[in-house]
């Protein structure tokens, strides 16, 4: 019976610190740690750099790289974002960053929408309709000033901002769901 308790206490110390790891893995701090990164491949693009976006790239695969040893591996999410930043990073011309990109921009919004960042930054969600054929893609920016990593230089303006998704005005507080209000006494 003893036996049983302890193992029991054991596995259930071992189940939390997994967990923990996890945790940190998706905390808003790490989240944070990858906007750098994700901005520099964005300016890049929109300035038709494309060393500059894959030297972001770079940066992006440096922090994803640091994160805590229970990512690696692990998570879907985590593989697919550093397999998208390997792609521009690579990339032999700016199309072909551009489409990663476009994945890379899903992915980083729902990460800052659902996890949230750490600091009070603020981040832009912006939209161009035109991209991809009439499909339409998203990225994020750290201002308001449309600046079209799809279009670059030829577009640069095509765009529009829908929402901000971070920052001390956001509609979302640090674990990316809508604030509580409470109200004035």
């Amino acid at each position: 019976m003893k036996t049983k308790n302890i193992l029991a206490l054991g596995l259930s110390l071992l189940l939390t610190n997994l967990l923990h790891a996890g945790d940190e893995v998706l905390a808003p701090g790490f989240v944070s740690a990858l906007v750098p990164g994700y901005l520099s491949i964005e300016k890049g693009l929109a300035a038709d750099d494309l060393p500059a976006a894959q030297k972001g790239a770079k940066g992006f695969l440096a922090v994803m790289d640091k994160a805590p040893d229970a990512s690696k591996g692990a998570g879907r999410a985590d593989e697919h974002l550093s397999k998208l930043a390997q792609a521009i990073a690579g990339a032999k011309d700016l199309a072909a960053a551009r489409e990663a990109f476009q994945g890379l921009s899903v992915g980083m919004e729902r990460l800052i929408t659902h996890v949230g960042v750490s600091d009070d930054s603020s981040l832009y969600l912006l939209h161009c309709p035109m991209a991809f054929d009439g499909k339409g893609a998203s990225w994020i920016q750290d201002d308001k000033s449309v600046a079209n990593p799809y279009y670059g230089q030829k577009m640069l303006r095509c765009g529009s901002v829908q929402k901000q998704i971070a920052g001390e005005t956001s509609e979302m507080n640090a674990l990316g769901r809508p604030p509580v209000f409470v109200p004035a006494r």
